[in-house]
């Protein structure tokens, strides 16, 4: 996955990646509300409506700061701002009316650092006085690592906020937040 967030100069490219043992198919199809939860395959056509697709794209050759950047070697960039919250729940509440009012959900980042699980998301305060954006990493530091690949979350009368773990996205009366573990996030110090 490659993609960018607006960063204090410029954009931040992010890739994302994984390795595997045989050559992909055109499509990856996706989807998040099976009963049995996440449900992905590689397939040579993009057809079936209850799932999302991503291409692969066939690079003959690879630009040198990509491969630089897989062999671990890429540029140190400017920190994010960081805050620390109290909970998982403060960070759904910032991911709710941004993602009504961007129509995109910012993905939840999970890795370690001091053995110590960090969940966290960088959001982009847009034109911060000079700068393009402010990024703001609101990350909380947890004990254990996230025991499913989505958080669920739901604020309503009369039971009030709540947060589950879950594998399964179909329940339309949540907002769901998808959780990518990754092995480093290298703008986290």
């Amino acid at each position: 996955m490659f993609t960018a967030y607006m960063y204090w100069d410029g954009d931040l490219p992010i890739l994302a990646y994984t390795y595997v043992d045989s050559p992909p198919k055109p499509f990856l199809a996706y989807r998040s509300d099976s009963v049995k939860g996440e449900e992905w395959m590689l397939t040579d056509d993009a057809d079936d409506s209850k799932y999302r697709y991503g291409s692969f794209v066939e690079v003959k050759s690879l630009p040198q700061k990509f491969l630089e950047c897989l062999d671990g070697q890429f540029p140190s960039p400017a920190l994010p701002m960081l805050a620390e919250v109290e909970s998982i729940n403060s960070i759904m509440r910032t991911l709710v009316p941004l993602s009504m009012r961007e129509g995109t959900v910012f993905p939840l980042w999970h890795f370690l650092r001091n053995d110590k699980h960090i969940v966290g998301t960088c959001i982009p305060f847009e034109h911060y006085y000079e700068a393009d954006a402010l990024p703001v990493f609101f990350y909380v530091t947890q004990e254990k690592p996230p025991s499913h690949p989505f958080i669920k979350y739901v604020a309503s009368k009369p039971l009030g906020e709540r947060i589950d773990y879950t594998s399964n996205t179909s329940d339309a009366k949540g907002f769901y937040a998808k959780i990518v573990d990754v092995k480093d996030f290298p703008i986290f110090p």
